[in-house]
């Protein structure tokens, strides 16, 4: 793996951390969760288990649609609300409890270990540095970045790429994951081998998860009825989950970066973060509530150990300091706006002269 470092301080990132810090402290707020998100915790899964049961009780296809598609949501509101802020720390002050947590990814049939080596370490530091974040690589049918190698059939990509989303969940989960482990590589990254523990928790997730949705299933329905679901609710989810991640990252606005082995970047980390993220809807309760307040993406990456429940409210305090500091803070006003930029963003990718808004790092000596 390249290794690239920003070598850059310009003083935003402690000032703004300061700030973020002096509001806990003053309210006498914890950063993590409180009874809103533990409410908020056991309503989902409490969705999770009735969509469930109405699934496997169904007796009729439109109750089958209905079903499934609410397990589809179920899968992703646990994504977004719960599994993410406990695999970054921030669901709870206890270690254990953040793990407990975590291991929620297991039952939408993701991993994670392989979470925080792809999202945590990769995602978070390298932020759509081309080769180090993986949220850039695709399948050859898709350019994340202008970086990454043009094919002809880019050029309709903005027409397609939805619907390869819920395609990508599928491999996700019967391929993706496995190829990860077996290989020990996650893009040019190669995580350590895992430990006996790892392995067996990664193994007992699939197998739990293909178990409940899958095997229990064929019992109650037709092994046809049964797959044909398990695609549909994969293709809901993948296009639910794909939809929210790319629009923090994968717009006009944002900035791409090439990185060159041995290479460092001429600026602050904190400031690339928000230079490469988007947030979106910022006035929409439902916005937040939905996406498990991954519509303030900018401050999740700036303090990803907070709870999702107070980005809202810290968001004001990191757009006045990036004003401050004359570090662009994109907002889109709806999910719409946000949409129609992804969208505009991967038609102009699918021009083979795209350059986008690229810095090259600078060699350090």
């Amino acid at each position: 793996m390249n290794k690239v470092t920003f070598s850059k301080q310009a003083g935003f990132h402690s000032e703004v951390k300061k700030r973020v810090d002096m509001y806990f402290e003053a309210n006498g707020l914890s950063k993590n969760a409180d009874w809103r998100m533990v409410l908020k915790t056991v309503l989902i899964l409490a969705w999770l288990v009735g969509s469930y049961g109405a699934f496997l009780f169904s007796s009729s296809m439109t109750m089958s649609i209905i079903s499934a598609f609410a397990m589809s949501q179920a899968f992703a509101l646990v994504g977004f609300n719960i599994m993410h802020d406990g695999l970054h720390g921030s669901y709870s002050s206890s270690t254990r409890l953040n793990q407990i947590v975590g291991l929620s990814l297991e039952l939408v049939g993701g991993s994670s270990m392989l979470w925080r080596y792809k999202h945590n370490i990769l995602h978070h530091t390298y932020t759509n540095i081309n080769a180090l974040d993986d949220d850039l690589e695709s399948p050859g049918f898709l350019r994340f970045s202008p970086d990454r190698p043009w094919r002809p059939w880019h050029r309709y990509q903005h027409w397609y790429a939805f619907p390869l989303y819920g395609l990508m969940s599928l491999s996700w989960v019967v391929k993706s994951d496995f190829q990860k482990y077996f290989t020990r590589k996650i893009s040019d990254y190669e995580f350590p081998k895992p430990t006996l523990a790892e392995s067996v928790l990664f193994f007992a997730g699939k197998m739990f998860y293909f178990g409940y949705l899958l095997v229990i299933p064929m019992f109650f329905h037709p092994i046809l009825h049964v797959v044909f679901f398990f695609i549909f609710i994969r293709f809901v989810l993948g296009v639910s989950l794909a939809t929210v991640f790319q629009l923090a990252h994968i717009v006009g606005h944002n900035t791409f970066l090439r990185a060159d082995k041995g290479s460092g970047i001429d600026n602050e980390w904190a400031i690339h973060q928000v230079e490469t993220t988007t947030n979106f809807a910022p006035n929409s309760r439902l916005a937040a509530l939905y996406c498990g307040g991954l519509n303030f993406q900018i401050e999740h990456h700036l303090f990803p150990r907070v709870c999702h429940i107070h980005y809202p409210v810290i968001s004001k305090i990191v757009e006045k300091t990036c004003q401050e500091f004359q570090v662009p803070y994109v907002s889109y006003p709806t999910v719409y706006e946000a949409v129609k930029g992804h969208c505009h963003f991967l038609s102009y990718l699918g021009k083979e002269d795209a350059v986008g808004m690229t810095r090259a790092p600078q060699v350090v000596a």
